[in-house]
């Protein structure tokens, strides 16, 4: 049960998990303060969802009251929850499913295919029989929206309940329309986005069993559903599946959990699955799906027989001559926002950075501004170097307004626009460019990833991957799988349907596995690949990480907190032999500085997370037997999907 306790001079809510006779104050005299008052009049959290909270806490290594916090809505009391927005607390309306956009469900009654019929009987069998088991379906959310139907009314039939999770709110909101025609007040979406009282509600309804299909992003994976039959995590490649802050919890890890405790079936599914479950569920489901039907051709263009900086190679260029020649809609795709990555002195060599993070500034030609990437300040275009005073400052490589730059040159007849997050209006501006897009009152779009996360998408009959390297040269482990994921993602947009539609890959890389296994349509190449890679340096799947950092306003107690704690770390790993784990690091992080703060961070890898968490924990409160002077704060990330 939740309650309201004074603490200091605030007064917070705190947790009841068990009743002790005697008070454990460590052998000192103290006063134990009374509790003001309780928040439920009846326990809220069933003992089922106490037990995984605890367990979060522990794999986590993340205080027990933030976990316990992913069980609640969030709103303590009414007073503290009073929704400031016009949006209403009731049930979301039930809104069309936009036929055109992928990443909506769509139930139709349809023959499954050949492939997909075994499968189907798996999962049923496994619901029948209530037999706890994990199982993988290789397709896209919009080709599974039967199977999963019928999973549902066969989970609901035996009187359980079934929890489906999408990777975010837009998709959610893209879908939802579908779930509540088809279960009406059976089904309740539940998600961060809702505000918070329309998030109290839902999240009552749920635990007075008056909702059976629950349908949310990652928070919901410990929605109050009582005889927890099904748990679906669609798109489960997609990163936001991992919480960025404490308790920093993988929600695929989390599901196959709670799967297992409630004896409940697991469904994973991705057009393009994760590594990690690859290895679990065996490569075998790749053959499946190993060349989509009517995919077009993918044409990789050498970048190293053109002048280095190319933006539109001749063979792109011609692609999209022709394109705009038929009367069809192209698409270019760059990661990368802005106009260069940083400005950079032609005399010192230097790069114009952000004197908050010390990485370099973005530079904004439409806007005349410098942001940054990371704390998203903005400042004017310098007319000297900060470093030496040279006025020979140059952009340094290009994005996304550099290529629109370069097709408005090369075609100035062309309807041109660009899809960028920071653009005045926002999504609804970006909405506004998709929708004539899909009319055909733009001829070209160029765009950053927000083109495959945002409604409607766009179908095009020219794919343009203007520099795809730049995402595979990341440094870090999972650079390639992402740039995978993010590339197979995009050139799905390609118009299956149109006999004439291509895709061009620009690379100065051709030989290497994610564009060779994209552009011959072999997900397998791209697996067997990468999953040698990581098995020979014992990353994920084949060992465990542990990411750590240390932050401080004061450099030098940063650096020596840092390499104090590798210190204490590599001492455990002599002491835990024959469970051996390695230390990387400490080195600065990447950006060295944000908001202001000096961060340091280290790695440890092995192959028993056991071990690792408990080293972690031993050594970090050593750590903080010296106090935090300089405002030093040591994060933990447990299963980090990144080191940067």
């Amino acid at each position: 049960m939740r309650v309201r306790v004074p603490f200091g001079r605030s007064t917070l809510t705190g947790y009841i998990v068990t009743v002790t006779p005697h008070a454990d104050t460590g052998g000192k005299t103290a006063r134990i303060r009374e509790v003001l008052a309780r928040v439920d009049e009846k326990p809220s959290i069933p003992p089922d969802l106490l037990a995984l909270a605890q367990w979060v806490s522990e794999r986590y290594l993340a205080p027990l009251g933030q976990c316990l916090r992913l069980a609640f809505h969030g709103a303590p009391d009414k007073a503290h929850s009073a929704a400031r927005t016009k949006r209403t607390d009731n049930i979301p309306s039930v809104t069309p499913v936009p036929a055109s956009d992928p990443s909506a469900f769509s139930i139709q009654r349809s023959a499954f295919s050949e492939e997909m019929a075994p499968l189907r009987a798996k999962l049923l069998d496994a619901l029948a029989q209530h037999r706890q088991e994990r199982i993988f379906l290789p397709a896209a959310t919009y080709e599974l929206g039967e199977l999963y139907d019928n999973a549902i009314e066969a989970t609901l039939e035996q009187g359980r309940t079934a929890l489906v999770l999408l990777p975010e709110v837009v998709r959610v909101e893209a879908s939802q329309g579908v779930f509540l025609s088809r279960w009406g007040r059976r089904c309740q979406v539940y998600h961060g986005g809702l505000p918070p009282g329309a998030r109290r509600k839902a999240w009552a309804r749920i635990q007075q069993g008056e909702a059976s299909v629950v349908v949310g992003t990652r928070s919901a994976v410990l929605a109050p559903l009582a005889h927890l039959g099904l748990i679906v995590i669609d798109q489960e490649d997609h990163p936001a599946y991992k919480a960025e802050n404490v308790p920093r919890y993988d929600t695929r890890v989390v599901a196959d959990e709670r799967a297992r405790r409630a004896g409940a079936v697991l469904v994973l599914a991705s057009a393009h699955p994760s590594l990690t479950t690859v290895h679990a569920v065996g490569s075998e489901v790749l053959l499946l799906r190993a060349t989509p039907d009517g995919a077009p051709q993918a044409t990789v263009v050498d970048l190293r027989d053109a002048p280095f900086g190319t933006i539109l190679s001749p063979p792109l260029t011609e692609a999209i001559a022709d394109c705009l020649a038929a009367g069809k809609k192209a698409l270019l795709f760059l990661n990368r926002k802005g106009y260069a990555p940083v400005l950079q002195c032609r005399d010192c060599g230097q790069a114009v950075k952000c004197p908050a993070c010390a990485v370099g500034w973005v530079y904004h030609k439409h806007d005349g501004l410098l942001r940054c990437g990371h704390c998203g300040s903005t400042g004017q275009v310098p007319e000297a170097c900060p470093s030496c005073l040279g006025a020979r400052l140059s952009p340094s490589g290009f994005g996304t307004e550099a290529v629109e730059e370069a097709v408005r040159v090369r075609f100035p007849e062309a309807r041109v626009a660009r899809l960028e997050r920071d653009r005045p209006g926002g999504d609804r501006a970006n909405a506004a460019i998709l929708t004539l897009l899909q009319a055909g009152e733009l001829n070209i779009l160029i765009g950053t990833q927000l083109v495959v996360t945002r409604s409607p998408r766009p179908v095009v009959s020219l794919v343009g991957l203007v520099h795809p390297d730049a995402a595979l040269n990341l440094p870090d482990f999972r650079a390639a799988e992402r740039a995978y994921h993010t590339m197979r993602e995009v050139m799905a947009l390609a118009d299956s349907k149109d006999s004439t539609a291509r895709i061009v890959m620009q690379t100065y890389v051709p030989q290497h596995h994610v564009i060779r296994a994209l552009a011959e349509r072999d997900p397998r190449f791209f697996y067997d690949n990468e999953l040698a890679a990581r098995k020979a340096l014992g990353y994920p799947p084949f060992g465990q990480l542990i990411g750590l950092r240390v932050s401080g306003t004061k450099e030098e107690r940063v650096e020596t907190a840092a390499t104090k704690w590798a210190t204490l770390l590599r001492a455990e790993s002599e002491r835990a032999r024959p469970a051996h784990f390695e230390i990387l690091g400490p080195i600065p992080a990447t950006p060295f500085r944000v908001r202001g703060r000096v961060r340091w961070q280290l790695v440890v890898k092995g192959p028993d997370g056991t071990a690792l968490r408990q080293a972690v924990q031993a050594t970090l409160a050593e750590l903080e037997k010296a106090g935090r002077a300089g405002g030093l704060r040591c994060d933990i990330d447990v299963d980090p999907q990144s080191l940067l």
